[in-house]
């Protein structure tokens, strides 16, 4: 009798505890939302405590066949019930963080929706845009499992949207104006807005938060007007949208320069649209990942597929149609609280080429200007040494911490509500970039490794915590929640969150450093270093669609002495006649290694000849990245290029083009071609490939006279 009653008071509660302790897949949770059924499942959380899970839901239509590169469309409804018990495709990619192959696919449009109750308690919802350069990444739980998050009582969603070329390429057309993947973004937050009150969540109280390049979208999704409503707050990890890689610096020459890499003939915008809608996806990835390297940014500090600032066409959503700096200045960013934030050393890197930098990042290229800032950066940065670490600190600062610190510096002066700043400062078992192949050994807080102490992921599974690590995983965890539900990080006073978090101000820069204990300072990075670069952006920073009008429309000698760099393109702008310019673009492959004193010494020579003989003529050397000769072939002479140039000139039949590689019977390569395009003050009119013939309508009043005595003269040297 006595054994019959303890079995009916246990098996009860065994029951109960299995169903409520999230036993994956012993519920099958259903929820309804204005496509069709879902039906998710119920799963185990790292502390016992379980939470609903809905996977690959769609929240556009499938970006195939001719919706690719376009804005997304809404998604399809379904019939009876859609299986969201695993994830969806991510986008099509080639991760270089972790070193995969090629995977994922181009319908990735897919969300995943995770709650602790289906109630209706309505809480605040934390939607993730995951990092990766714009080149890669996803939501999906194998790097970012929401567990920990989940259990403080938000939703969290996590997208996937459309990386490199398939999500920012852009024609600057009506068709395909570009940001495809900021436009999933927003579409989605406009499926969370319309669906999440569903899963238990407040569809009035949604923050958004990313890492890299989701801290870049964060900021964008702020003062874009297609997010208006979408969102209630912002969480920016290790990027933002004032950082240099955050917009494209020429979006069609990005879009040719593909089309070229995958064998596209033409340099004509429909032919490219054409030619990419029916190219094989795998192909399209791989050939962006060839000219674009992650490491590159290293190098160079810029992206080649990333957002674009868009021109307003009838009838088209633009995300942005100026720079998120202007916006930011003239007060249309959101005014809502903002969370922005750097690790110790965010990038490493052995060596940094500055002229490179500042080219790309102030789009400073007169010599003098490049010499001084150089000095300038090398006192402060090197003094006696120029290695990894000096290096590192300053390509964290060049690449992220500069840009977070100009946008909290700005928001302060134009919002209303809280900024918080921190630094993440930790070395714990739980930081990523112990687990990553690109890490160096270096033993510094680095880029990623806030993201362990954030979300479950695949990463760390074989690794055990330390105490420390879970206590700062226990605060990191509540800091982002509490930030989420009331816009105050520390709004409690505990053992774990034992400091007031003080917001920004115009007159000080309050931070808080986050490591073994929580502390609060002022400036999470040097005063100095950041003096130094709010004094050159002061001084020299130029926009960059300003500074290629002032290229174009210059008739005044801007310098006589060209920079020759490693890893450049040199268009030399000639001008001509008063109002009309001619440029000559010299692309070519090669390392520079024993070219490049020649080249520089040949160049100025012909730049003084030409100045001497016209003086009023226009010699500017603009750099650009090229792609380096993987083959080590030896570069065309500059005597050879102007002979070229000059049978271009003065035959009806133009360039042999087989000249232009040094055999008549090898196959022209197409990185060697030299392009002459006539720019008016309006748009250009003409582009002419070495190989193709003259066109008949070319205007007559480009002194193609004045330009073939100017290439003589280099022809000479």
């Amino acid at each position: 009798m006595i054994k019959s009653s303890i079995t009916d008071l246990f098996v009860p509660l065994i029951i109960f505890y299995i169903i409520n302790s999230g036993g994956r897949m012993v519920v099958t949770p259903k929820v309804r939302v204005e496509q069709g059924q879902l039906q998710g499942k119920l799963v185990k959380g790292p502390s016992g405590k379980g939470f609903y899970s809905f996977q690959g839901i769609p929240y556009a239509a499938p970006p195939l066949g001719s919706l690719r590169f376009k804005a997304p469309q809404p998604p399809q409804p379904w019939d009876g019930v859609r299986d969201a018990t695993a994830e969806g495709n991510v986008s099509a990619q080639i991760d270089q963080i972790l070193c995969t192959p090629y995977t994922g696919d181009e319908n990735c449009l897919f969300l995943n929706v995770y709650t602790p109750n289906l109630d209706g308690k309505f809480l605040p919802v934390m939607v993730y845009i995951h990092g990766g350069a714009f080149l890669f990444g996803s939501g999906n739980s194998s790097l970012h499992g929401p567990d920990y998050l989940v259990k403080k009582d938000v939703v969290v969603v996590t997208v996937n949207y459309r990386c490199g070329a398939l999500g920012f390429l852009s024609l600057n057309t009506p068709e395909i104006p570009g940001n495809a993947g900021l436009k999933d973004v927003i579409q989605a937050l406009r499926w969370v807005k319309q669906n999440i009150k569903n899963f238990g969540g407040n569809s009035g109280n949604i923050t958004v938060f990313g890492e890299n390049a989701g801290g870049a979208i964060s900021c964008i999704l702020a003062a874009s007007p297609l997010s208006k409503g979408l969102i209630s707050k912002a969480i920016a990890q290790s990027g933002t949208a004032l950082c240099s890689w955050s917009i494209q610096i020429d979006p069609i020459m990005n879009a040719k320069k593909l089309a070229k890499e995958l064998g596209c003939g033409s340099t004509d915008l429909g032919d490219i649209l054409e030619f990419l809608l029916t190219t094989p996806v795998k192909d399209i990835v791989e050939a962006n990942t060839n000219l674009d390297p992650v490491s590159g940014l290293f190098q160079k500090g810029h992206l080649m597929f990333s957002p674009v600032v868009e021109t307003e066409f009838p009838g088209v959503e633009a995300v942005m149609t100026q720079s998120f700096l202007d916006s930011l200045t003239s007060g249309k960013v959101a005014k809502i609280p903002f969370m922005v934030g750097t690790t110790t050393l965010e990038c490493i890197t052995e060596k940094v080429d500055i002229p490179i930098y500042l080219a790309n990042q102030l789009n400073v290229t007169n010599p003098a200007d490049v010499k001084t800032i150089e000095g300038k950066v090398k006192q402060l940065y090197f003094k006696d040494s120029e290695g990894l670490q000096e290096s590192s600190v300053l390509v964290s600062d060049l690449l992220i911490n500069y840009g977070a610190h100009r946008l909290v510096t700005n928001l302060a002066k134009v919002s209303d509500q809280p900024i918080y700043f921190y630094k993440f400062d930790y070395i714990g078992k739980m930081n990523l970039s112990n687990s990553l192949p690109t890490s160096l050994g270096v033993k510094h807080a680095g880029h990623l490794d806030d993201l362990g102490y954030l979300f479950k992921t695949d990463l760390l599974k074989d690794v055990k915590p330390t105490l420390q690590d879970l206590t700062i995983r226990e605060r990191m965890v509540r800091l982002w929640t509490k930030f989420a539900k009331s816009g105050n990080p520390t709004s409690e006073d505990n053992f774990y969150l034992a400091v007031t978090w003080k917001p920004v101000t115009k007159d000080n820069l309050y931070y808080l450093n986050i490591n073994s204990e929580l502390s609060v300072g002022t400036n999470p990075h040097k005063d100095l270093q950041m003096i130094l670069w709010d004094d050159i952006y002061a001084k020299y920073y130029k926009p960059r669609q300003q500074f290629v009008n002032e290229i174009q429309a210059t008739a005044d000698v801007v310098d006589s002495t060209p920079v020759i760099v490693k890893e450049t393109v040199i268009q030399t702008i000639v001008n001509t006649e008063p109002t009309k310019n001619v440029v000559v673009v010299e692309e070519t492959k090669t390392n520079l290694a024993d070219f490049e004193k020649k080249l520089e010494e040949e160049i100025k020579s012909a730049t003084d000849d030409a100045l001497a003989q016209n003086g009023t003529e226009t010699i500017n050397i603009v750099q650009e990245e090229i792609k380096e000769n993987s083959e080590g072939e030896e570069i065309r002479s500059v005597r050879e290029i102007v002979t070229i140039y000059k049978e271009f000139a003065t035959q009806s039949n133009g360039v042999d083009e087989h000249k232009l590689n040094g055999n008549a019977d090898k196959k022209p390569r197409p990185s060697k071609e030299i392009k002459m395009v006539q720019n008016s003050n309006t748009d250009p009119k003409a582009v002419i490939r070495a190989n193709d013939p003259p066109e008949d309508d070319l205007p007559k009043n480009i002194g193609v006279n004045k330009f073939v005595k100017f290439f003589e003269s280099l022809g000479k040297k």
